[in-house]
């Protein structure tokens, strides 16, 4: 295990600084390891363990686990955030559906363990709200560009937010999860069902 490190009052103010930075990315990086892990709910204690910082310097640093979870959220939308591409919106339907699943499936298979605990924590987070409210934002976005067509000529708002739910994160991860299909699989079933609406 790493050795732990304290914040320590005699140390100059540059130095303490720069101790605090190392100490929160230390934190902060630990809290995702175990999310990917599979840890469910990382408790501070397992944080400090992982890290190396001690649990007192935690406190020190996030003013409680809350914002210890929001940090780290805010550094995973970093760390992804060049999947969030534009889908390409030309080529047939069949050619579209797959560009648009394939994008999202790298995604979720990206985000999953962190997307799963942020949907935990949200309620009582205004601010990971606002960021699973900004991953659906982006996908609506997506589906109205590159659908378009389609969904001009049904002008079905029930039909539109079908197309979006086969599409979230919450169809991948009961395929993926609840229903045990690998990634390929998964990815073919939406695939077909997103079809199947936009025909």
């Amino acid at each position: 295990m790493a050795e732990v490190i304290e914040v320590f009052e005699g140390v100059p103010a540059d130095g303490r600084r720069a101790r605090r930075h190392r100490s929160r990315d230390l934190a902060v990086d630990a809290l995702l390891d175990l999310l990917n892990e599979g840890v469910p709910r990382p408790t501070a204690q397992q944080v400090a363990e992982r890290s190396g910082v001690s649990l007192r310097s935690i406190f020190r640093i996030f003013d409680d686990v809350q914002s210890l979870h929001m940090a780290a959220s805010e550094r995973q939308m970093s760390r992804v955030r060049h999947l969030f591409v534009d889908i390409v919106a030309t080529g047939t339907l069949e050619e579209r559906v797959q560009a648009t699943v394939a994008t999202t499936s790298r995604i979720y298979e990206s985000v999953a363990p962190i997307r799963r605990a942020a949907l935990r924590a949200a309620p009582e987070s205004a601010t990971l709200q606002l960021q699973l409210d900004r991953a659906r934002g982006w996908l609506r976005a997506e589906i109205d560009r590159v659908f378009a067509e389609e969904l001009d000529r049904f002008a079905d708002p029930d039909r539109a937010a079908a197309v979006e739910a086969n599409l979230s994160f919450e169809t991948w991860d009961q395929l993926r999860t609840g229903q045990g299909r690998s990634a390929a699989r998964a990815a073919a079933t939406i695939s077909l069902t997103v079809l199947a609406l936009l025909r």
